[in-house]
């Protein structure tokens, strides 16, 4: 078949005698970008929308006193802030550092170590990676009830464990320091199957020939975790810390259903305290002030965060 006949069996005009293919048409650079800017500014107009004029109002709305249905606020200046980290706001930004640390330890470490045992070659083990899901897809309000009748002072399931073993007893939702390690015990448990997830995934990521190489070398499991996996899921490490601090940052529902707030105070969290302030005491300048606090240290923690991660990979 001629190059013409080819030509128009492709659907395609062949170019008269004489005349070489014209070059072809590629779009204009300013075409680019606004085909780039389409496609783009529908999630800039949501963002912008839902997230940074919600932030604008909130820092805005936080350097006036009144309540939440005031339409005429007192400007008052830094006062919400000053009066906020004077009164049970400053308790409440330490209580929420002392359970975000605890809840990234239990966390991170079950995570990462049923991870491991996951991801290992044991028999039966992979029937085992159902039940992490589990917490996840619950509704946390039930889950959270059946935590509640768990750490119950006399018919709980957790006092029954420590009478069959001959120890004491203990109403764990009313002592101040067993009440947090109550609702961190049972956020730990709400959250930890993510964490389990996201490293099964990581370790599945790291190439099987080098393991194998380092097997042949000698290296037992502990070096080829030490060397060779945890190296090389470094990233998503720190994409886990990063998610979990947040989540810990930000938990509410698990301490609105067990305690609220209490006893004295004693697990009230940052979130907690705006929900109290804003809509039990309906005092709106105080919860904003919190509002940002919390904003500004998740922003700052997160940026720590990034700033070691990669400090320690300039360092390698």
């Amino acid at each position: 078949m001629t190059r013409t006949g080819r030509d128009t069996a492709r659907g395609t005009r062949a170019a008269p005698p004489g005349e070489g293919a014209g070059p072809v048409r590629r779009p204009s650079r300013r075409g680019a970008w606004v085909l780039g800017y389409a496609f783009v500014a529908p999630t800039v107009v949501l963002t912008v929308l839902f997230s940074l004029v919600p932030l604008g109002m909130l820092l805005w709305r936080s350097l006036y006193s009144g309540g939440v249905f005031d339409f005429a606020p007192t400007f008052v200046g830094l006062d919400n802030y000053t009066a906020m980290l004077a009164e049970d706001g400053g308790r409440a930004l330490g209580v929420t550092g002392l359970y975000t640390a605890g809840f990234i330890v239990l966390t991170m470490g079950a995570g990462l170590g049923l991870g491991l045992l996951l991801n290992s070659r044991a028999p039966g083990v992979a029937r085992l990676r159902a039940p992490f899901v589990i917490p996840l897809v619950v509704p946390v309000v039930a889950t959270a009830l059946i935590w509640a009748n768990m750490f119950a002072p006399r018919f709980g399931l957790v006092n029954r464990l420590l009478g069959a073993l001959n120890l004491p007893q203990a109403d764990f939702l009313s002592s101040p320091g067993l009440a947090l390690l109550a609702v961190l015990t049972f956020g730990a448990w709400q959250f930890f199957g993510q964490n389990v997830i996201l490293y099964v995934a990581a370790l599945k990521s790291v190439p099987r020939d080098v393991l194998d190489a380092a097997s042949v070398d000698g290296a037992g499991a502990w070096r080829r975790f030490r060397h060779v996996q945890w190296p090389m899921m470094r990233r998503q490490t720190l994409l886990i810390w990063v998610v979990t601090t947040l989540t810990g940052l930000q938990t509410f529902t698990q301490i609105y259903v067990l305690t609220q707030g209490g006893p004295d105070g004693a697990t009230s969290t940052a979130l907690y305290y705006v929900y109290n302030e804003g809509f039990v005491q309906f005092d709106t300048g105080r919860a904003n002030a919190m509002g940002v606090a919390l904003f500004l240290l998740s922003l700052l923690v997160t940026m720590a965060q990034l700033w070691l991660a990669g400090r320690a990979d300039r360092a390698r």
